[in-house]
């Protein structure tokens, strides 16, 4: 662990000595180590849900041959199907252009990262940090993701299996802050958390040491998922003043240690329909004017505890 300078709130941390979290493994590397989807609780339960055999499980998921196939985040809430490419042209697509607001797309990106997280990988609940800056701040915006990247380090050296996805938004008064979800860390001294945050933006203001940050710890995923979509996802059609090169809005600290593993299953186009209609049936049918095409696919937010409601 990095040594620290000592600060007002330096003091012996209860979390200290605690045995660290293992990093996520990729799909590949489960196998390798003797993974068995056969055997594995989360594949299991989403493939009977699906009708789906394990034994059309692609380790790597990148079967060119394949037609039609489902893709579920293992431990996770999101499952996909995908369809050969249709006939019709869809808007879209292309290079992605400079950033200007947090977008109906991104957004999606976002609480889709967040339902992917394998929750039976982990050992502890995430932890939802929130950092602001003081009554004055940078007004560059490459200052504001500088400060994160500083901060970021700090975290991996005191918690080296940490991970956390950071939203950045700007509060009324114009100023950025930051809200992340924390995992793989069972607990976060606020005392560090404070200082680490009022050194790496040189605050000097007494009043943002005492109230610049804000932990919150969650009980359940169903409220994890809450927090997501009410904080970190919001919606942003237009950045204020001074956001113009504010560039990428959210993104992922530690990738590395993120437990997120995404399985294959080949399956025919008969069951691609299947579960892409059981798909909409659990999130309530198609939008409005939505046209069915044959090859169409989609992706869905399937809360598995629930799905007896759907019998």
């Amino acid at each position: 662990m990095a040594r620290r300078s000592a600060g007002l709130f330096d003091q012996v941390d209860s979390e200290k000595g605690k045995k660290a979290l293992p990093p996520c493994e990729d799909v590949a590397a489960r196998y390798k180590a003797g993974w068995c989807p056969e055997k594995d609780a989360a594949v299991q339960r989403a493939a009977s849900a699906l009708g789906l055999s394990t034994t059309h499980i692609s380790p790597r998921g990148k079967d060119t041959k394949e037609k039609w196939a489902c893709e579920i985040a293992v431990g996770g809430s999101v499952v996909s199907v995908k369809g050969r490419k249709p006939t019709h042209i869809k808007a879209g697509g292309g290079v992605r252009g400079e950033v200007k607001g947090f977008s109906k797309n991104a957004r999606r990106r976002l609480i889709r990262k967040v339902g992917s997280i394998d929750r039976e990988a982990l050992q502890c609940m995430p932890i939802f940090i929130t950092l602001t800056y003081p009554g004055e701040w940078p007004s560059d915006p490459k200052q504001w993701k500088k400060h994160l990247d500083t901060w970021a380090k700090r975290l991996k050296r005191r918690y080296p299996n940490a991970c956390a996805i950071w939203k950045l938004e700007p509060q009324k008064r114009g100023a950025p802050h930051y809200h992340l979800i924390l995992l793989n860390v069972p607990h976060v001294s606020k005392y560090w958390l404070t200082e680490s945050w009022y050194e790496v933006v040189g605050s000097g203001d007494e009043r943002h040491l005492r109230a610049g940050t804000n932990i919150q710890l969650i009980r359940s995923w169903r409220g994890c998922m809450s927090y997501a979509a009410k904080y970190t996802a919001k919606v942003i059609e237009e950045l204020p003043e001074g956001w113009e090169k504010v560039g990428r809005m959210w993104g992922i600290i530690g990738r590395a240690n993120l437990p997120i593993t995404v399985i294959r299953f080949a399956v025919d186009k008969a069951l691609f329909l299947r579960i892409r209609d059981f798909l909409w049936f659990c999130i309530g049918g198609p939008p409005e004017g939505w046209i069915q095409f044959d090859d169409d696919g989609m992706t869905a937010m399937i809360d598995w505890g629930q799905l007896p409601t759907f019998e």
